[in-house]
């Protein structure tokens, strides 16, 4: 699950999106229709590597556990600890978040809103949810 959840999301508004490969729970995406989420779990495909106090490294799935090898788990709704770029101390709450779209993956979040897709809003500035993060409410935009 995403240990970046800072305020819960509701249960019924979480869907199974295609996401692209890499994706890991805690990341921000988007739908085909540049719906904002975040992925609880990460993409069906994923794959872990654990190593041991004596060198020996295993493999094993590590994407959520009936996922679609393309799909995650997306919450729709819910506050997250996102990094943004342009987020400082003395930013407003309420502030709109915007995703950077490239390829259908979200490569960053950004406050500037020319050719992004709107995501959230600032709940709290730089520092106060992380030193390199604020809290970002996803799917709500007043």
């Amino acid at each position: 699950m995403a240990l970046n959840m800072l305020y819960k999301y509701s249960p019924v508004k979480t869907q199974s999106w295609p996401v692209p490969s890499g994706t890991t729970s805690g990341s921000p995406v988007v739908s085909i229709t540049n719906e904002p989420g975040v992925a609880l779990t990460s993409r069906g495909d994923t794959r872990l590597t654990i190593g041991s106090s004596t060198g020996t490294q295993i493999t094993e799935p590590g994407g959520g556990v009936g996922n679609i090898t393309t799909e995650a788990v997306v919450a729709r709704d819910g506050t997250f600890v996102l990094p943004v770029t342009g987020v400082t101390s003395a930013t407003p709450k309420n502030t709109p978040v915007y995703a950077v779209v490239a390829s259908g993956a979200v490569t960053s979040l950004t406050l500037t809103a020319s050719g992004n897709s709107l995501f959230g809003k600032v709940v709290s500035a730089l520092g106060q949810a992380s030193a390199a993060a604020c809290a970002v409410e996803i799917g709500v935009f007043q």
